[in-house]
């Protein structure tokens, strides 16, 4: 991942930007931002999105530090994995970036932040209007 972030990729919808040595993010708009978080072992990275159940919007905390902090168990189904706490909803993913091309990463990054949308919409969007089966005119 090393120069990854200095410009942004044509696949991307933003620049990634690296926090420390192990740990990147991109914000996606104002809704997400995707944290890849390189694990010390087996050359895999960890990208992930969480955001608050009460709808404030995302969250730059590590993945770790969410689970602890929540003291939650991640499910791990592959390839992507749901974190369910009482005040967060962590989406995840493991990648093993040893034989990723950078266009490879990126892809799986914007692959990511599309389901990220998807999975997180009912967080982040205003509530669905209610069906107005009580306010219909009788006949």
């Amino acid at each position: 991942m090393s120069g990854f972030g200095e410009t942004k990729h044509h696949l991307l919808h933003d620049r990634v930007v690296t926090l420390a040595a192990s740990r990147c993010m991109m914000p996606v708009n104002d809704n997400a931002i995707i944290q890849v978080e390189l694990l010390h072992h087996a050359n895999q990275a960890l990208l992930s999105s969480k955001v608050a159940r009460d709808g404030s919007g995302p969250l730059k905390a590590s993945f770790l530090t969410i689970l602890l902090l929540e003291d939650t168990i991640a499910h791990a189904q592959h390839p992507f994995g749901i974190c369910s706490g009482a005040a967060t909803v962590t989406l995840h993913r493991f990648i093993d970036v040893e034989t990723l091309t950078t266009d490879q990463l990126a892809l799986a990054i914007a692959n990511f932040a599309s389901l990220n949308d998807v999975i997180f919409a009912d967080y982040l969007s205003p509530p669905i209007a209610e069906p107005l089966a009580d306010k219909r005119d009788s006949i």
